[in-house]
């Protein structure tokens, strides 16, 4: 009864921010785009334009660590009763949060051309001294000397650091200078108890998403997820990276004017405005999406195999890799691989919806060139996609669909 009072409950809490999101987010989003965009052509002329005097340690990371390193100042200035100085420094952090985003994009473009340099001096250093997982063709060099070969998952984890670090960081920014600001709410006053409630949600939100970003990382797999193209898995309005764009905006600037004395209520005003957006950051981070793949077909788990299965992973929270026929030494290889979450023995050699009702199977996922495996039911329901050659998932139709 409770759980499906709470249930019930959360379905409108989740339906009134779905409308917050398309009829206030999606507009202010135009102007935020527009405004970024310009400023992110002005950054970027002026990196290129001083190409030759920026120094390789003026990376993504540094900014973020520097712009992290602020909150010290900030919590001491707020403690010694200043207001102007830490309310700059909180504007300042912002702008940081997005030079770092356009220095990193800066650094990608210099990396490649430098690359391309070298190989035209070298035609030998285009092949890479490490596996990737978009290199099915690597080949061991004999040299006479032993190699050391980076993994995928190492890679991965050095690939997707910055955007890792840098969420981090902006938390670890903020939360901190909220809890500072619970002290300055005066006693007595209008929107008393909204100031609190409202810093102290922002507050356990954040600390929830960090948890969750944390778990994210080190738990991911080393492989890249592929793109989706005719399919879309969200249902909002709205993209998880706007979400974040518009939160990250009203947190910072609803700061800034929070610290302000003259200017506290209209800082509460943009806090409360990013509420619901991170209330959806988090719910869409928790949100499940249960993949499933047909194990039977599988011969060997040879690295091509395991490349699949963190692909399929990567698409979803959760793993299933199902076995139609008794291959006892396949499903306890397949139990040991990291990326995979369950394995079911004697599932169904052709699966309708009924079997993913009952077992929580969100979607099907296929390499090209397997057999069907599914029913038309379940295609025609657009629960099956497949991988391509090219790294990109795709709805798979049925021949009816196909024909229409």
């Amino acid at each position: 009864m409770v759980a499906e009072i709470a249930l019930k409950l959360f379905a409108l809490v989740d339906s009134i921010v779905e409308l917050y999101l398309g009829t206030v987010i999606k507009p202010f989003l135009k102007f935020h785009e527009a405004f970024y965009s310009a400023l992110n052509k002005t950054l970027r002329k002026l990196l290129d334009d001083n190409k030759s005097k920026i120094g390789d340690w003026f990376t993504a990371n540094f900014i973020t660590y520097a712009r992290t390193v602020l909150v010290i100042p900030t919590l001491l200035l707020l403690a010694w009763g200043h207001t102007i100085l830490p309310s700059l420094i909180v504007i300042l952090v912002d702008f940081g949060d997005f030079l770092d985003g356009v220095v990193a994009r800066y650094w990608v473009d210099i990396k490649k051309e430098r690359e391309k340099d070298e190989a035209a001096k070298d035609k030998g250093s285009s092949r890479p001294t490490s596996p990737t997982s978009d290199d099915d063709s690597f080949e061991i060099v004999t040299t006479g000397s032993p190699q050391a070969l980076t993994s995928w998952q190492v890679s991965h984890w050095n690939r997707t650091y910055g955007g890792f670090v840098d969420a981090v960081c902006d938390k670890a920014f903020v939360v901190p200078c909220w809890i500072a600001l619970l002290h300055t709410i005066p006693k007595s006053g209008y929107l008393r108890w909204v100031q609190y409630l409202t810093l102290l949600f922002l507050i356990l939100a954040e600390v929830a998403s960090g948890c969750i970003r944390f778990r994210a990382y080190f738990t991911s797999v080393g492989v890249p997820a592929p793109k989706v193209e005719g399919f879309d898995f969200s249902t909002s309005a709205v993209k998880a990276d706007h979400v974040g764009k518009a939160k990250q905006t009203f947190e910072m600037v609803g700061s800034a004017l929070f610290i302000l004395p003259f200017a506290r209520y209209l800082g509460l005003g943009f806090l409360f405005l990013a509420v619901p957006l991170a209330y959806e950051s988090v719910r869409r981070k928790v949100n499940t999406r249960v993949m499933y793949v047909n194990g039977s077909k599988f011969d060997k788990l040879d690295h091509k195999v395991l490349k699949f299965l963190m692909q399929v992973k990567g698409m979803g929270s959760k793993l299933i890799v199902g076995f139609s026929d008794k291959k006892t030494e396949m499903i306890l290889t397949t139990c040991a691989c990291s990326c995979v979450d369950e394995v079911i023995a004697e599932a169904p050699k052709k699966l309708d919806l009924m079997f993913l009702e009952k077992q929580g199977i969100d979607y099907v996922i296929s390499s090209v060139g397997d057999e069907q495996f599914v029913t038309d039911e379940t295609l025609d329901a657009q629960r099956c996609l497949t991988i391509g050659e090219d790294a990109i998932a795709r709805p798979l139709k049925s021949k009816e669909q196909k024909t229409d």
